[in-house]
């Protein structure tokens, strides 16, 4: 069987909680969740000569990941996140400026990584710094054969987004987004007035998009494709924290994808990996495959997106 290496390109951090603090970074949790699925995880990125620094990557040496990716910069701290919940377990962010992962260099290290990848994964966060932004895009442009997946896991919005997700757009594959970022791209794009179907069919067209992956959180996917449009309903499960969800989620839909798996079946399994995830604490809890076998044998009732017919029919 092959062992993909799948990489997070971006921010590794510390998700810091009110009484905890848990790795985190979307990237980071990307690759995380891809190791746990069988993959080789990979995390591109840098982080802080201090404490923060130190402990993120015992933890990450702990869970047998490789961290010769990771640089670590003499002058700029570990990036942290400050995560409150509400009472669903939907997380609001606020993010520290000016940190380690803002000055992502592209180095030999990186240069000679790239070529052995078989899928990467990069968003908007770490592109908010002139110095990770031209890393980030020089990485980009010396891909080759590699699947390219942009999850746009917008933080921060300024005058220069629609010029990095532009520029982004032109080098994915698949886009992933969820409702927000959605409506998000629609108000970039001066695409309010199209129905979310036919804008993302622009998307499709525009950039020459593989596929474009929307999650709907506990109502499921939905996954269109210049030739295809599937959606998937949600599992009804009782959510702890969807920290991290997503990445679980598309971290599954990669691997799925890479196995050239239908889409149908990539959707469901996604689905399953991200649910398993919204029921425990962190962004990346442990699990096994076991795990998520099982929870695919359970006789789940599904949660549907009642207005799906209406918004993409």
């Amino acid at each position: 069987m092959i062992t993909y290496k799948i990489a997070g390109l971006g921010e590794v951090l510390w998700d810091v909680y009110q009484d905890a603090k848990y790795l985190g970074g979307a990237p980071a949790n990307f690759a995380l969740h891809a190791q746990r699925l069988g993959a080789e995880g990979i995390i591109i990125s840098r982080v802080g000569d201090d404490l923060l620094g130190k402990e993120l990557l015992a933890l990450l040496n702990k869970w047998g990941v490789k961290t010769e990716a990771i640089q670590i910069d003499p002058h700029k701290p570990t990036g942290t996140v400050h995560v409150k919940l509400d009472v669903k377990g939907v997380p609001t962010f606020t993010c520290s400026q000016d940190v380690a992962f803002d000055y992502l260099e592209f180095d030999e290290k990186l240069k000679m990584l790239l070529p052995q990848l078989d899928a990467v994964l990069y968003g908007t966060l770490i592109q908010r710094n002139s110095v990770a932004r031209k890393t980030v895009q020089r990485a980009l442009n010396e891909l080759k054969d590699v699947l390219v997946v942009f999850d746009v896991n917008f933080r921060e919005v300024s005058s220069e987004t629609k010029a990095i997700v532009s520029e982004s757009l032109r080098k994915t594959d698949i886009l992933k987004i969820n409702e927000t970022e959605l409506q998000m791209l629609q108000e970039i794009f001066d695409g309010t007035s199209q129905p979310p179907g036919d804008f993302l069919e622009r998307l499709l067209e525009e950039f020459s998009l593989r596929l474009v992956c929307l999650t709907l959180g506990e109502n499921g996917c939905y996954c269109q494709s210049s030739s295809e449009r599937y959606y998937s309903p949600g599992f009804r499960i009782q959510p702890v924290d969807t920290t991290g969800a997503g990445d679980a989620f598309i971290a599954a839909f990669v691997i799925s994808y890479l196995q050239a798996q239908p889409l149908p079946r990539a959707m469901e399994f996604a689905n399953a990996v991200g649910a398993l995830v919204a029921g425990r604490n962190g962004a990346v809890p442990p699990y096994t495959r076991q795990d998520i076998d099982q929870f695919l044998q359970k006789d789940w009732k599904r949660n549907v997106d009642k207005q799906f017919e209406k918004y993409w029919n």
